[in-house]
């Protein structure tokens, strides 16, 4: 089988646990319903991810791999060196909030079956504060906006008063606008 079928097929998988988790809660995610969800058999579920463990697993790796990567590429690109690391978690973050189906759902499954789960995304998330912290802007301000995001976001995955969508956009421009002043 060519590697992207299996990809694809692996992907749906992860897909199907997270509309599973968002929709139903963690107590829901069941092998059968994800395989269910899938369409696949549970044979073909348990080919790919041999227990659900593995399956929360996939999903944290999966999440954390494309998150981090998202922030790398956007500190890579980003014309002013100043500011780049914390600008790009902000934007990343951001950016997560309306395809961030499988990066809470891979959280809320990780924290319910096994934390441990979440081990390697705790390390990298603190190589990327070691980053923040040094990227010559004011640490103060660094740490509002990243709390801030970051409270936007469980806002976000705990439905707990939601902005609206312009509101959100607006607190997302200042504190661009905040982290740039320096």
């Amino acid at each position: 089988m060519p590697t992207s079928k299996r990809t694809n097929k692996k992907k749906n998988l992860l897909i199907a646990a997270a509309e599973i988790v968002k929709e139903e809660g963690v107590v829901k995610l069941t092998l059968e319903a994800v395989a269910h969800r899938a369409g696949v058999s549970k044979g073909g579920l348990l080919y790919h991810y041999p227990s659900k463990e593995a399956l929360i697993k996939g999903m944290v790796e999966d999440w954390k791999s494309n998150y981090f990567e998202s922030i790398i590429t956007m500190a890579k690109n980003d014309k002013k060196e100043l500011g780049k690391w914390i600008r790009a978690y902000v934007q990343s973050t951001y950016s997560d909030f309306d395809n961030n189906k499988l990066m809470n759902s891979a959280i809320m499954a990780a924290m319910f079956f096994n934390p441990d789960l979440l081990n390697e995304f705790r390390r990298e998330y603190d190589n990327l504060l070691t980053k923040l912290v040094n990227d010559g802007v004011d640490p103060i301000k660094t740490t509002i906006a990243r709390l801030s995001i970051d409270g936007l976001w469980f806002s976000e995955i705990f439905g707990m008063q939601p902005l609206n969508k312009e509101l959100q956009t607006n607190v997302y421009r200042e504190l661009i606008n905040m982290i740039e002043e320096d």
